[in-house]
């Protein structure tokens, strides 16, 4: 690998400036992208307002969650190539703008086929704001700081995830309806929005600064850089890539049923509106946790090989499934050792251990650092499009799925099909375990 001689002459002052340039740019991503999350809650939040309100009972509820769910999907297969053409600062502030002006639209609509079209352009215009993020992270880091910087950035969505739903409760515990639940953290997202544009840089050139020293990725034909076809079938040639796709179906299967259901999950079991939801915040929050663990621990312990770690979670994962499949079992198991500990707050803390386990292999695997070891500084968008794309396909089932599970068999066989799914995750993480780059 060369070594650019403008990297090996930078003096001082230009550092200062690069190293000023990519903290803010990187801070401007993770609060972004974690303000991005105000608007993807607010269905869940809503679900009990909508059953008595609107007459939208679980599954049609389901069905919007699972119709909003493809569509992202769908969005993130072209939100790679998209933010490689037109930049990745222009797809995520598009993707930013646009999803708070359609999550408005959700707040004065009336209809029920009316507000799931407009969920699922919201989710699609959403889908496009990691694959922004992910093709300027790679040009502001060296390689051997991906684990680190990607498990830094991929709190956004776990800070996200946790903030939205306490500003929902929040909403909820003062009196307002559903409407506002969709209205006013879409304004609070374009505000934010409007605040952390002008810190959002493409790359160290744009500042007329170098980069990081050149990194290995996907060899480009010289005069192609448009080669997307390319890029797609180099990728899909590797064979633990294609394992890593099937890994980002399960683990983005697991993490969409918790932040879909855990409201519901916790209604069900007795709790107020409320209080439901700010207790599904202990899913995101210790998902932050798990994320940065996660990310250390592949960069620094395992010398940047991401399968050790990720099978590591994922059976921690699998026992905190079992425990919340047989909640009750697990009370009576306890009693000697913690007389009166009630099911509530096993199932409280079970969700939390989930939440830690679940997000620190997907902050890697769902358009995280496996993107960047694949795709490098130049494709590292397409990689993170592919993962996300399919492992939204599955998350699209958990809608749908978990409702019919819920509705024939209740909760703890819910949590049983999910433990053998992390079953599952595990064996597919086998190719990567030995690879630092998987080849």
């Amino acid at each position: 690998m060369s070594t650019s001689p403008v990297a090996l002459e930078w003096h001082a002052d230009s550092r200062r400036s690069f190293v000023r340039w990519r903290t803010l740019t990187f801070w401007s991503l993770l609060v972004g992208y974690a303000a991005y999350y105000l608007c993807r809650p607010n269905l869940a939040a809503s679900a009990g307002f909508l059953a008595t309100e609107e007459g939208i009972d679980t599954m049609a509820f389901g069905s919007i969650a699972s119709f909003g769910t493809l569509s992202y999907a769908l969005g993130k297969f072209a939100a790679g190539p998209l933010a490689e053409r037109f930049g990745g600062r222009r797809v995520f502030l598009v993707g930013l703008f646009g999803s708070a002006a359609v999550t408005a639209l959700i707040g004065v609509s009336h209809g029920i086929i009316l507000l799931a079209a407009l969920w699922g352009a919201g989710r699609l215009l959403q889908s496009v704001g990691w694959q922004g993020l992910v093709s300027i992270i790679p040009r502001w880091h060296e390689r051997s700081r991906y684990g680190t910087a990607m498990g830094l950035v991929s709190t956004s969505y776990q800070f996200g995830g946790a903030v939205a739903p306490l500003l929902l409760g929040g909403l909820v515990a003062a009196g307002f309806g559903w409407r506002a639940l969709f209205v006013i953290p879409a304004a609070v997202l374009a505000a934010i929005g409007l605040v952390v544009a002008g810190g959002i840089v493409n790359r160290p050139e744009d500042r007329g600064l170098a980069g990081p020293l050149p990194e290995e990725g996907l060899e480009l034909p010289p005069k192609a850089p448009e080669a997307w076809t390319f890029r797609v079938w180099a990728l899909l040639a590797r064979p633990a890539f294609l394992m890593a796709l099937g890994t980002a179906f399960v683990l983005t299967l697991l993490r969409e049923c918790f932040n879909t259901w855990m409201p519901k999950y916790f209604l069900d079991r007795g709790e107020a509106m409320d209080v439901a939801l700010f207790k599904s915040t202990v899913f995101p929050l210790l998902g932050i946790l798990g994320s940065l663990v996660a990310g250390w621990l592949s960069d620094r312990l395992s010398g940047g090989r991401r399968g050790p770690i990720m099978a590591l979670f994922l059976a921690g994962l699998l026992a905190a499934l079992l425990g919340l499949a047989h909640v009750d079992g697990l009370v009576r198991a306890l009693a000697p050792f913690a007389p009166g500990l009630q099911g509530g707050t096993v199932a409280f803390l079970l969700v939390g251990a989930a939440g830690f386990f679940v997000f620190g292999p997907y902050s890697m695997i769902g358009g995280g650092v496996v993107a960047l070891d694949f795709g490098g500084t130049r494709s590292a968008a397409t990689a993170a499009g592919l993962l996300d794309c399919v492992g939204y396909l599955g998350a699209s089932m958990a809608g749908v799925g978990v409702a019919r599970v819920v509705g024939a068999w209740g909760w703890s066989t819910a949590f049983d099909l999910l433990a053998g799914l992390a079953a599952s995750a595990m064996v597919l993480t086998l190719p990567l375990w030995r690879r630092k780059v998987a080849t």
